[in-house]
């Protein structure tokens, strides 16, 4: 892996771990194991690495919205299977998550922004598809969708990025994590697929 690769990989996860404001690029440096001024060479400022390190996230959802999008079914499904996509995507990496719910908390303007240029396009395809099962009468007349698909992905971020603390409230008998994370992740497909549909 080239440096600036090592170099966002490290910042995504010390950024993740401990906050923009929390980490020195020096930190990043010895995280690496390169110079400070080998770190400046490739990004001339901590803001610049931070504008990376939230870049590549983005453009990594963006490389795989249409997997996304291909698991979407043509039935009550498609909804289901777009938030499990979404689930997968930053549990794969939660990280992602973690990075990406620190910046809507510290830096909500931007993240929002950064938000909305990148995934404009398939908000509102994801909105015509709720308008049109609005149409048929499957969808609640009353669900805004543009709004409704905000609320998913920033429901899904910050379930995906406070997992830790789920095996500690849930619990497991047998120290098992892993099945209080799916039962709370398995919850979160239940809320947002209740909210859409029509009994």
């Amino acid at each position: 892996m080239e440096s600036s690769a090592q170099i966002r990989a490290a910042a995504t996860k010390l950024f993740a771990a401990h906050g923009f404001e929390g980490v020195s690029l020096q930190t990043i440096a010895d995280e690496v194991g390169v110079a400070k001024q080998t770190l400046l060479y490739h990004y001339p400022s901590k803001d610049a690495l931070r504008r990376a390190v939230v870049d590549q996230v983005f453009e990594h959802w963006r490389r795989t919205l249409p997997a996304v999008l291909q698991a979407i079914t043509r039935d009550q499904r498609r909804f289901s299977a777009l938030t499990e996509e979404l689930i997968r995507f930053f549990a794969h990496d939660r990280n992602r998550a973690l990075l990406l719910a620190r910046e809507l908390l510290d830096n909500p303007g931007d993240t929002m922004r950064l938000m909305a240029q990148s995934l404009r396009p398939w908000i509102l395809l994801v909105a015509e598809y709720i308008r049109e099962g609005q149409k048929l009468g499957h969808i609640r007349q009353d669900v805004d969708p543009e709004p409704y698909v905000l609320h998913v992905i920033i429901m899904v971020i910050a379930s995906v990025a406070n997992l830790s603390a789920v095996a500690a409230v849930l619990g497991s008998a047998d120290g098992d994590t892993k099945l209080p994370e799916r039962r709370y992740l398995d919850e979160l497909v239940r809320v947002t697929h209740t909210a859409l549909f029509v009994r």
